[in-house]
Parts: structure tokens; C-alpha cells; sequence
């Protein structure tokens, strides 16, 4: 009898295509959609994967459904989201969300046929390199050896947060003056800082490295989430000092922080901290954040990116109506073409990773 591969919740021209390229790979595809879909259903003969549409607006979110089959069947089963594009970004979600691997709508047959097969065998998600292989050359020649570009550590510092000790960190916060709110990884989101989650006895006693004023106590800094990619940064101006999982950026003279964080918020810098190892093990590496080649600030990219930062903190973490959703993706959209422009990009490498939904 043949392994069994779910289609979960496919359109009927995503069904008509994938359904073949299954059947030739030896297996034998079962078409359901998500009311029909139950773990107890299958008994003893339980599918070999998983394939979601991810544009399906009924679909469960990848993460909770990988929890759900983990929960049921005990162990964990390899899930291989369906797209319309295989944008890196989005990739790069759904893989972060739970996925085990992705595929485009568009992906040639043997393409389809090797991850499915991939998946099926149990193998671990794709690395960074089989990711961003398809990426035309150009674009690596912006992030190694531009002459355009400095590092990170040359416009801003960049400081670890703060350790407290085991007994001097709380997650409510208490009456007593001589507890300090601390901004941690959860409340750190593109573009926007929560209210700090936690809090912490504020004395050299109490922590490991009593910080300087000078790295938290500004006008005007960039939290950037520890774990990652996708990168996670956001300007702040609560002079509140940041928590062990936060990395605090401190921008220099004539430096604008909504400069640094649409830079670190691009895909363009997702893709270096994907391809080029910046992070190990989910967290960011606080040498190759400071190593990270950034164009050299200009004012004019400064007020420009300052723009950008304010509209996108303007729509929150979490916009409610599709109207605000959409207007948030065009000028993330926006923003990310002029990030491009800064590190040197001309119309014909825009028009290649157009092409290539990056």
C-alpha cells in the first residue's frame, strides 16, 4: 500500500496540479478539506505528510495546526505549506510558524516532486543556502564588498540588555520604588514597543552589569528581538533599558533610529542574517549584528526612512481591518524598494528579484 499525502484545503487548479506529480512519485494523495479533517480519522494509517494551502482565508495557522497533530499523534509530522509565490519573506514565516518546507503554486513538477519526496523521508527544513539559491548574484555583491556600505557598529552602538540575577526579576509588577520596568523580546515587534513585561530590582547588587546611562537612558533608540531571522526592530523613546533578550542600538550624531530600523526590518537584511549565518540556533549574533553592512546615512535617506518608521508604528502589531493591512504591506513595500536603492540596486536588479517574488 502506498504512503498516504494529505491535500489539505487546495483549490481545485492546485488540486488538479499537485495531484498528479504525487501519484507519479509513488504515493497516493488524499484531497480533504479543513471540516473534513481529523487526526482520528486516518486510525493506524496515518498520512507520511501534510500539504496546506496557505492562502486558504479558512486555513488554520500553520503553528497552531503543527500543534494540533503533535498533540494527537504524538510525535511530530512533517507540514509543507502551499503558496501563491515563494517570496522569501514569506517563506521565511511559514518555515518560522512550524512549516517544514514550502512550495510555490508555480514550482515546476520536479521541483514539487523532490520536497514532497524530501518531507516524506522525514528530512529537516531546507537550509539558508537552498532558500536563497535562486537569488541572482547581484545581490550578494550589495551586501559583500559595497563600497557604499559601513558597519552597523560605525553609525550606533550596539549593547546587550540587561541580566538580572534569578531572584530579582518579576513578571508582575510590585509597589516597591526600587523595581524597574524592562522592556523583554515579547513586547518587540516591527516598529512597535509594548509596555514593558517584566521588571527588575534596579541595582548593581541585584544585576550582572549595571548599564550606563548613555545605553538606554536616550532620546530616541532601536530594540532589536534577540531571536530571529525574521528580524524584529522597532524605535523606542521610553528611556526604559532592555531586558537580556533585546539588543539595545544606540544611533550616533545625525543618525536617525527609524534610519536603523527599516534597515534592519527589510528583507534585504533578512536574507544576510539568513544566508551569511548571523544567527545561530534562533538568536542573532551581537558580533554579525554589529558587522552588518548598512549604507552610509545621508539626510535625505535619514528623513526618508524616519517617514517610513513613523507610518508603519502608526498601524500597530496587529492591524484589525484589511484596509489598514493592505496600506501597511504598500508601504512596507515601499520602503523595502528604497532600502534597495540605498545599497546600490539599479532598475535591472529590481526588475530580476521582481521576478523572482523576493
Amino acid at each position: 500500500m502506498a504512503d498516504k499525502v494529505v491535500l489539505l484545503g487546495m483549490d481545485k487548479d492546485c488540486g488538479t496540479r499537485l495531484v498528479p506529480v504525487i501519484a507519479a512519485a509513488g504515493l497516493e494523495p488524499v484531497a480533504l478539506d479543513w471540516p473534513d479533517f481529523s487526526p482520528r480519522g486516518f486510525g493506524r494509517e496515518r498520512p507520511k505528510c501534510v500539504l496546506v494551502d496557505a492562502d486558504n482565508p479558512s486555513a488554520q495557522p500553520i503553528d497552531q495546526f503543527s500543534l494540533g497533530l503533535r498533540k494527537a499523534w504524538g510525535e511530530y509530522y512533517p507540514i509543507v505549506a502551499v503558496a501563491a509565490s515563494r517570496r522569501f519573506r514569506d517563506v521565511s514565516a511559514l518555515l518560522d510558524a512550524g512549516a517544514s518546507d514550502c512550495l510555490a503554486k508555480t514550482d515546476p513538477a520536479k521541483l514539487i516532486e523532490k520536497k514532497i519526496l524530501r518531507a516524506v523521508a522525514g528530512a529537516v527544513k531546507p537550509t539558508a543556502d537552498e532558500l536563497t539559491d535562486e537569488l541572482p548574484k547581484p545581490l550578494i555583491c550589495l551586501l559583500v564588498g559595497n563600497d557604499r556600505c559601513v558597519r552597523l557598529c560605525d553609525i550606533a552602538g550596539v549593547y546587550a540588555g540587561v541580566t538580572p540575577r534569578r531572584p530579582s526579576y518579576r513578571r508582575m509588577a510590585p509597589p516597591d520604588d526600587k523595581w524597574r520596568g524592562v522592556i523583554t523580546s515579547e513586547a518587540v515587534d516591527r516598529f512597535f514597543v509594548g509596555r514593558p513585561a517584566g521588571y527588575l530590582l534596579w541595582s548593581r547588587f541585584h544585576l550582572f552589569r549595571m548599564p550606563p546611562p548613555e545605553e538606554y537612558s536616550v532620546a530616541e533608540k532601536v530594540l532589536l528581538s534577540r531571536s530571529g531571522p525574521p528580524l524584529r526592530a522597532a524605535v523606542d523613546r521610553s528611556r526604559t533599558p532592555a531586558g537580556t533578550d533585546v539588543y539595545s542600538i544606540v544611533p550616533k550624531e545625525d543618525v536617525g533610529a527609524g534610519y536603523i530600523a527599516c534597515l534592519l526590518n527589510s528583507r534585504l537584511l533578512d536574507f544576510y542574517f539568513n544566508r551569511f549565518g548571523g544567527a545561530s540556533d534562533g538568536r542573532i549574533r551581537a558580533k554579525a549584528l554589529r558587522n552588518t553592512p548598512v549604507p552610509r546615512p545621508t539626510a535625505a535617506a535619514t528623513a526618508e526612512m524616519a517617514r517610513y518608521a513613523a507610518l508603519l508604528a502608526h498601524f500597530g502589531p496587529n492591524p484589525e481591518s484589511w484596509i489598514d493591512r493592505q496600506a501597511r504591506d504598500e508601504i512596507r513595500e515601499q520602503m523595502d524598494n528604497a532600502v534597495f536603492r540605498m545599497y546600490g540596486a539599479g532598475a535591472e536588479a529590481m526588475a530580476g528579484l521582481a521576478a523572482l517574488h523576493f
